[in-house]
């Protein structure tokens, strides 16, 4: 399954996960009256799930036992439909699956909040960025039911011109003096940016015999939650960024340990108005990326209800070369010394 936010998400990288948001709220009433939803769109993705709990706060028993007992998160009688909408006619409408996410890929955390089972509400198709969707939860016990709207961001407008595969290389070779332009095409709907380097690279480690050989990604911050400013986008990074970026994401090596430099890919993560506005209502410090509601905004509308329902989108510029000095920089510089970087990956 092709998931995009993972990064993001490991898009608007939420891992994102959806998974992990479920119920850090105080609500101060009874858990059963509250409805909390988390959902991202993205047509990045394959899959679409809706993460739907209970909100609670109980003055008289422990919450941290109420958090472990798996009826006070979940419904066990909803509906969940989504609805797709040109103008104000509908022209279809989907039933969303109750799936565990533990069986889905998305295992949860251990923590305060039961992890087992993991449910969410699942659908699975090509979003039309022409539509508007509706989700609608109803709960068929009581018959409450909460909605939340939102467009669908086009990932196919988001367009590099800068870099590209074959073109002008990275150039992070000098601190103080080298910089790099990343320019983008973005449709009108986009409120907010985040700029990532897919860094790879191949990690070997003597500790072990045979020696241990592993693939390492890592999601490198250049810049985040910049404003749209209307296309094209244009940000310039410069190489002190790009290198304190890189010492924050990535640990310094052991004695075993030796690194191997591989191309990276450029990634813009993209998120709409209602997702920017939680961002900024919450000061959120992870970005678009970042996937743990708070209960200080929500777009959803109802009795009792909280959560986001908004999209994202993601796009990316592949095999993006570092220039040569760039690359003996990250190897020899004074800033990724201790990263261990000692020559470029068999791939």
């Amino acid at each position: 399954m092709k998931n995009s936010i993972i990064y993001l998400f490991s898009l608007l990288g939420i891992t994102i996960f959806a998974a992990a948001c479920s119920s850090d709220f105080k609500v101060g009433a009874d858990y059963k009256d509250y409805t909390v939803v988390f959902g991202l769109l993205s047509r990045n993705d394959t899959a679409h799930y809706m993460k739907i709990t209970k909100g609670f706060y109980d003055e008289k028993n422990s919450n941290l036992l109420i958090a472990q007992n798996v009826d006070s998160l979940y419904f066990n009688n909803i509906e969940v439909t989504m609805y797709k909408s040109t103008g104000l006619n509908v022209v279809d409408s989907i039933k969303l699956q109750k799936v565990d996410l533990n069986l889905e890929g998305y295992a949860k955390d251990s923590g305060i909040f039961v992890n087992t089972p993991n449910y969410a509400y699942k659908f699975k198709e090509l979003l039309d960025p022409s539509k508007k969707y509706k989700l609608v939860v109803k709960n068929l016990n009581t018959g409450k039911i909460v909605f939340g709207e939102t467009d669908v961001l086009d990932n196919s407008k988001i367009v590099f011109t800068r870099p590209i595969a074959g073109g002008t290389p990275l150039n992070f070779a000098q601190v103080g003096v080298s910089f790099t332009n990343f320019t983008w095409n973005t449709p009108a709907n986009v409120s907010i940016f985040d700029l990532y380097l897919r860094f790879s690279y191949e990690e070997k480690n003597t500790a072990f015999t045979p020696v241990k050989i592993t693939s390492v990604v890592k999601l490198i911050p250049l810049a985040r939650s910049v404003p749209n400013d209307n296309s094209p986008m244009n940000i310039s990074v410069s190489a002190e960024d790009f290198y304190r970026a890189l010492q924050g994401e990535i640990a310094p090596a052991g004695n075993t340990i030796t690194r191997f430099l591989d191309t990276p890919d450029v990634v813009v993560a993209a998120a709409g108005q209602d997702l920017k506005t939680y961002i900024d209502v919450t000061s959120s410090q992870g970005g678009i990326t970042y996937d743990q509601i708070k209960p200080f905004y929500t777009n959803m509308k109802g009795e009792n209800v909280l959560g986001l329902f908004s999209s994202r989108a993601s796009a990316n510029a592949n095999q993006i070369q570092f220039s040569k000095a760039t690359r003996d920089s990250i190897l020899f510089g004074s800033y990724t010394r201790t990263l261990k970087f000692v020559g470029n990956s068999s791939k």
